[in-house]
């Protein structure tokens, strides 16, 4: 996206500004962190032309992406747990789904093709321009081949991202492909068996709230808390349903077995 987004800037940036008059809002936000070096020059120069375009940015953390956080670090609006963001006066946008809309419009064309990024144990890493219903292996080729043997595939990104098949399809929703080799810590940790992660829950949970005090959905106030449900679930406590049911609030970000817990137990897998 951020690729996209430096290269069909104006096209983007236009369209956006369309959008914004259709539906009948104040404003068009277009959200970048810094470090986007060549989106952020792109889209300074195309939102010149428009004057209900502005650029907010976002800070050099994940998950900053998540729609529901992206719309705090803009406006300050907290999207209330379990809405939607219009219930905050805001529609959310992904880069490439405007660029779709601005062909649409002003091409006819529709959606035949998706941005792919291939990358990991891969010899040239690249995006590629793919027709929907490429296979993955076809995808693999134009990045040169892999450069393990024993690989697993992911579909996504490597915290949330799952395991998918070489002969597998691009669909409209593929945006990443990595390669990994067999042994990589995020394929040993999607492929852990959730009777293990429970007992490694029962007997190494040590209740630091780490899983729940960098959570970012309940930073933002809403009800979801992994580490009662980490208690809960360790400790058979069926007795109190609430922190399972407020697992319905989780995002799948990733961060509270990927990054917080200093176990290296798995949260989001068991919540999942």
């Amino acid at each position: 996206h951020r690729q996209v987004l430096e290269k069909y800037g104006y096209e983007i940036v236009s369209t956006l500004s369309l959008i914004v008059k259709t539906v009948g809002a104040d404003r068009g936000i277009v959200a970048l962190k810094k470090s986007y070096t060549g989106a952020v020059a792109a889209v300074e120069a195309a939102a010149a032309d428009f004057y209900n375009i502005e650029i907010k940015f976002l800070p050099e953390e994940y998950p900053s992406g998540d729609e529901v956080v992206t719309i705090y670090e803009t406006t300050g609006r907290v999207v209330p747990p379990g809405s939607i963001p219009i219930t905050v006066g805001v529609t959310v946008f992904n880069v490439e789904t405007v660029l779709n809309i601005h062909n649409a419009i002003n091409e006819n064309k529709p959606v035949t093709h998706k941005y792919v990024t291939v990358a990991g144990e891969v010899k040239e890493p690249k995006t590629v321009y793919a027709p929907i219903g490429m296979s993955i292996k076809e995808l693999i080729d134009c990045a040169g081949g892999t450069t393990v043997s024993d690989f697993v595939l992911i579909n996504g990104g490597p915290m949330m991202g799952k395991e998918c098949g070489i002969y597998d399809s691009v669909t409209k929703t593929t945006n990443a492909i990595l390669v990994l080799p067999k042994e990589h810590y995020i394929i040993k940790k999607n492929r852990s068996k959730t009777s293990i992660d429970v007992k490694r829950a029962m007997s190494a949970c040590c209740q630091c709230r780490m899983c729940t005090d960098l959570c970012p959905r309940n930073l933002l106030g809403h009800p979801i808390n992994p580490q009662a449900f980490m208690h809960g679930i360790s400790q058979n406590r069926v007795f109190d349903p609430k922190p399972f049911l407020d697992t319905f609030y989780c995002s799948q970000c990733g961060l509270c077995e990927m990054y917080s817990c200093m176990q290296g137990l798995s949260p989001a897998t068991l919540i999942d």
